[in-house]
């Protein structure tokens, strides 16, 4: 998948790309938006959009009370200015949150450590079972047929179990249906077992 959270200078981007990084979090942990003229702080963007556009005389304590008094504009939704700037706001710094946590997987994707499990906790899975390996050969043999003297003369067979990541003897053949596994076990036994 192509990545779409980039460090490079604006003028470098593409439409596009700067779309999706537009909005990012500053060193100082602020939300900020950024384009080809401009790259400032999310809040002090809304302040100047209140003052221009607005234009009530808003004075604000502080980024607390700033940020109070946009919760409340929300309340107006599209139905005024201040709501509208509001909105834009509370948008800005949901996207910069958003990028930041996408980067975030991309950066470990990137890198190659960004595991992707064949199921999720609790599903379903199938696997074709050859052998027991010792640390599951007591359960597997209460639950199979055949005992742990003859395991290793077993035919294979395709198990079925919640899925827990202890549980998974060979990561490479797991499969999230009953028939992908059979067709799997019908291609091994074309070739022979392998």
């Amino acid at each position: 998948m192509k990545r779409l959270t980039s460090d490079r200078n604006v003028y470098e981007m593409g439409v596009v790309e700067l779309a999706h990084n537009s909005c990012y979090r500053g060193e100082d942990g602020s939300a900020r938006y950024r384009d080809y003229d401009i790259d400032i702080n999310a809040r002090a963007l809304a302040r100047k959009l209140l003052k221009d556009y607005a234009d009530n005389g808003y004075e604000f304590l502080d980024d607390d009370d700033f940020d109070g008094w946009m919760a409340d504009f929300l309340y107006d939704g599209m139905d005024s200015l201040e709501g509208l700037i509001a909105l834009f706001y509370r948008n800005l710094w949901a996207m910069a949150d958003l990028r930041e946590r996408l980067k975030y997987y991309e950066d470990l994707e990137e890198q190659g450590k960004l595991l992707k499990l064949p199921a999720a906790m609790g599903d379903e899975i199938f696997f074709i079972f050859m052998d027991c390996p010792k640390d599951y050969k007591e359960e597997y043999c209460r639950d199979h047929k055949g005992s742990c003297e003859n395991c290793h003369h077993r035919v294979p067979e395709i198990v079925s179990k919640d899925f827990q990541m202890s549980d998974i003897p060979n990561m490479d053949k797991i499969f999230a249906t009953r028939e992908e596994a059979e067709a799997a076990l019908k291609e091994m036994e074309k070739n022979g077992g392998k």
